[in-house]
């Protein structure tokens, strides 16, 4: 399902969704296609949700016009003992 589609029919909530498709350019990643799996119109349910939300699953509030994610380079931190 096209955001646009998700974002009629889930207007001004959260969805927990799965990415089926999407592309990316150095720095963002864009979702062009996703699998509802459901709506949650709390905002503290939508934060428990995110936080059991598996590889591809993503939380995401339908006021944002698209999806767009920001790709982050994780550097790992050494220390010494």
């Amino acid at each position: 399902m096209k955001w646009k589609e998700v974002r009629e029919l889930y207007p001004n909530q959260f969805v927990k969704f799965e990415i089926v498709e999407s592309h990316e350019d150095e720095k963002i990643k864009y979702v062009d296609e996703v699998a509802v799996i459901k709506a949650i119109k709390d905002g503290r349910e939508a934060m428990k949700e995110f936080t059991k939300c598996k590889n591809g699953q993503l939380v995401y509030s339908t006021e944002n016009e698209s999806i767009e994610i920001e790709k982050v380079k994780h550097i790992g931190v050494r220390r010494s003992i």
